[in-house]
């Protein structure tokens, strides 16, 4: 049996949470836990879904979760086909978990959607 992908919850003033800066979901705050939360075009592999005709998101593009223990955000990279870059512009290493602060921004594909990690 396949495990559905975790879902994408609203998230409140406070608590950790991944923003829309620019792009397609500017504006809209999801929560976030210690589950892993998906970002990409499948339905079935992500909990926050881009519209199939945003070609430059890969299916299952990076992944993000919250370690509460150390206040820290992690992030991966699922070997997307145009990258995921921080705010420096440094490009994500494929299959590499990477630590950000709160405030650290990141985008999918380069300059269009770029998201904030928060508490």
């Amino acid at each position: 049996m396949r495990r559905r992908p975790e879902a994408a919850v609203p998230a409140r003033e406070g608590s950790p949470r991944l923003w829309g800066v620019e792009g397609e979901f500017a504006g809209s705050g999801f929560k976030l836990s210690d589950c892993w939360l998906t970002l990409g075009r499948d339905a079935a592999q992500c909990g926050i879904i881009f519209p199939y005709d945003a070609g430059e998101i890969s299916r299952k593009h990076c992944s993000l979760r919250f370690e509460a223990e150390r206040g820290l955000f992690l992030i991966e990279d699922h070997h997307s086909s145009n990258g995921t870059f921080l705010s420096d512009g440094e490009r994500l290493e494929p299959g590499v978990i990477y630590e950000l602060r709160p405030g650290a921004r990141f985008s999918l594909s380069g300059e269009r959607h770029w998201f904030e990690v928060q508490i």
